[in-house]
């Protein structure tokens, strides 16, 4: 079990260049295929248009105005990312979608095992926004969240998985397996007061079953933290650099309604966090 495709979004920021450099190591150490995904955006606002006798021709120059400075961003974003796929000669390719609206992209995203995403990414010389909780909720894939600095390359060695009997927790850890069987060490937390002290034994066959030996169970069953901070204190205390997290929400006419936990760890992102839904 591994991913043999990622998706890595791509801009002109240096977060985008070193998204790149987390993607590509991982691409190379799953022997996957690696795509970098730039949002362009086709939206020409209203005021563009101007008087009708002048619409056409204002319209036409801002859109041809518009698509060189697109293609300008876009060539400098693909240099960025095929300087860290020349770095590992991994197998590579290179998508531009429409990103004024979220299905185009979530459309991508379902196309590849694994997408690696910031917080938050706007289409180039457009208005709109899409945050990765969109496309974790939305996609029916694993999306791995990349702060903007200050996280180590390569990570994945130490993993904190926050776990609970629900689908969420479950279906995270199964978009997790790769890493979970490749990790040195695999640390599960669990935030309640009444959860058993370690894992049962169907637990523990299954993570035997993929190779995970290093395994470890925390129970926080303090009453006093909450669990996204309770995340925090123990990833600290693990030395973790990855954190797998099922997302808890659900879409009202568009709008994703996160939970608690999964809006404030996404909010306050300072380790590499691997979602599903």
């Amino acid at each position: 079990m591994t991913y043999r495709n990622i998706l890595v979004h791509m801009d002109e920021t240096d977060a985008a260049r070193t998204r790149a450099a987390a993607a590509a190591g991982l691409a190379a150490k799953f022997g996957a295929t690696l795509t970098g995904l730039f949002l362009r955006s086709d939206y020409v606002p209203a005021f563009v248009a101007g008087d009708a006798f002048s619409a056409v021709t204002a319209v036409e120059a801002y859109v041809e105005e518009r698509d060189r400075n697109i293609a300008k961003t876009s060539a400098s974003a693909r240099a960025a990312f095929e300087g860290e796929i020349a770095i590992r000669k991994l197998s590579a390719d290179w998508i531009e979608v429409n990103g004024d609206d979220d299905d185009n992209v979530l459309a991508a995203v379902r196309r590849y095992d694994l997408t690696v995403f910031p917080h938050v990414a706007s289409s180039t010389l457009g208005s709109y926004a899409i945050s990765a909780s969109h496309i974790g909720m939305g996609s029916g894939a694993p999306v791995l969240v990349l702060p903007e600095r200050g996280f180590q390359i390569p990570f994945g060695k130490r993993v904190l998985v926050a776990w609970k009997e629900t689908r969420e927790a479950a279906r995270a850890v199964r978009d997790a397996w790769p890493f979970l069987m490749t990790a040195e060490e695999v640390h599960f937390l669990t935030v309640s007061r009444n959860a058993p002290d370690g894992f049962d034994d169907m637990m523990r066959q299954n993570l035997a079953a993929h190779g995970c030996t290093n395994v470890h169970m925390h129970v926080d069953r303090n009453d006093d933290i909450d669990v996204a901070n309770a995340i925090q204190r123990h990833s600290g205390k693990v030395g973790a650099d990855l954190i797998v997290l099922g997302l808890y929400g659900h879409s009202r006419m568009r709008e994703m309604l996160l939970g608690g936990v999964s809006r404030h760890m996404l909010d306050e992102l300072y380790l590499p966090l691997l979602v599903s839904h």
